[in-house]
């Protein structure tokens, strides 16, 4: 998927004055389609269309592909494409939308009484919503497995008195059949935890047009080294590889997979397209692993950065993450990659002591020489105080280096003029989606 450039951007799908209503709606009040709503919307061709140019995307979920509206979706429907919400946050949106609908549950309509429950709710997430309780506060959330317990503590604190005194229940949607559900026993008079995961599979007759997935065979790569002979040697693509790499590409498959899942035990996850570029492997070469597709912005702060990607990981744990998270990690170990470093626990430890505290490093390196290196990745929306107080901390712990990686060129020509002198290296290029 292309990364749109900053600046002004020509319309490459001229869309129609109803089809900008039919996206408008999408991503102001929908958040997400399924793939059945956007052929009811737009009709087959023109849904193949849309996705074939990048205005629509396609992420798996726990319900089945959704729609999103990206980029090059946006500039077409209201000009420009820098002004958006959160992938997660159009993912979510339409879990509430389609969970409602499967409890047969909806928003109070124009005329009938409501209670004005939202304003007792500061941050927004809860919504008035008619339901078999009557009226309730009610908020939903698919990515990440659900909310979180620690969550519905801290939304306990802050409304189990007004609903109490009120009389009316809150009630929070999830897929997960377990989480909170202790929680809520405890506070039945008020709360209540309800499992709802609709599922919206794709209609057969247009599954081999959603991202080609017809031509995808299920096959392992061929048990050769990605690199024989001698023809690569005066290319520059493979020239610049670290040295590590280089010589993982000349061992033969089956050696190649035992150090791809060394990497990805040593940094927790790692990207099928770094599984590709660095390993020559394919994810159906490995076995035990989780796969988490998605689409998600690689430099959050740039509103256009959006690609598909595939996280590998064999963590349960860490495939119930969130997807920033996966991709903090990717980056962290692309860094590993880049300074040649062995995924070795005696050489290397991803979020050293178990923490992602401003203190402590994304990684820490463990030299030969006795030497600690601090690895950290900035993947652009650290402000320019959260990094001086990350370099400070680092030289007080006694690091005797700072190694910093970043996920865009922009960042990392503007903090090379800013930070650059504090370090010893340059800053380094770590674009893990590659």
């Amino acid at each position: 998927m292309n990364i749109i450039k900053p600046g002004r951007q020509r319309v490459i799908l001229p869309i129609t004055q109803p089809e900008q209503v039919l996206l408008d709606r999408l991503y102001r009040l929908d958040g997400a389609w399924t793939i059945q709503e956007g052929l009811d919307a737009l009709g087959a061709d023109r849904l193949r269309a849309m996705i074939d140019h990048q205005c629509l995307g396609v992420t798996p979920t726990a319900m089945g592909d959704l729609l999103l509206l990206l980029a090059h979706g946006r500039i077409a429907t209201y000009g420009g494409a820098s002004a958006s919400v959160s992938l997660n946050g159009q993912i979510n949106q339409a879990y509430f939308r389609l969970s409602l609908q499967a409890l047969g549950w909806r928003y109070p309509q124009p005329g009938e009484p409501v209670r004005n429950l939202e304003s007792y709710d500061p941050t927004g997430r809860f919504k008035e919503v008619n339901t078999e309780f009557g009226l309730a506060l009610v908020a939903g959330k698919l990515t990440s497995d659900g909310y979180s317990t620690d969550y519905l503590r801290r939304m306990t604190d802050r409304l189990k008195s007004t609903a109490l005194f009120e009389n009316f229940y809150v009630i929070v949607l999830t897929p997960n059949a377990r989480r909170g559900r202790q929680h809520a026993a405890k506070h039945g008079a008020f709360l209540k935890v309800i499992q709802v995961l609709p599922e919206h599979p794709t209609p057969p007759e247009f599954d081999h047009q959603v991202d080609g997935r017809a031509d995808r065979r299920v096959s392992t790569t061929p048990p050769e080294p990605a690199l024989a002979g001698s023809f690569w040697k005066q290319d520059q693509r493979y020239l610049s590889l670290p040295p590590g790499v280089l010589r993982t590409l000349q061992m033969p498959r089956d050696e190649r997979v035992e150090q791809a899942m060394l990497s990805i035990e040593c940094d927790g996850v790692m990207s099928a397209a770094q599984l590709r570029s660095y390993y020559g492997l394919i994810p159906e070469d490995l076995q035990g692993i989780h796969r988490i597709q998605t689409i998600l912005r690689t430099t959050p702060s740039q509103r256009t950065s959006e690609v598909k990607v595939e996280f590998l990981t064999l963590s349960r744990r860490l495939a119930r993450q969130e997807m920033h998270r996966l991709a903090h990690r990717c980056g962290t170990g692309r860094i590993r990659h880049l300074v040649d470093v062995r995924p070795d626990p005696a050489a290397y430890k991803a979020e050293y002591r178990g923490t992602l505290k401003a203190e402590e490093p994304d990684a820490v390196i463990f030299g030969s020489d006795g030497r600690e290196l601090a690895v950290e990745f900035d993947n652009g929306t650290y402000l320019r105080r959260v990094i001086d107080r990350k370099l400070g901390a680092f030289q007080d712990r006694g690091f005797d280096e700072v190694i910093w990686g970043v996920s865009n060129p922009l960042r990392q020509r503007n903090l090379t003029r800013e930070i650059g002198s504090q370090l010893k290296r340059e800053i380094l290029l770590a674009e893990w989606w590659k």
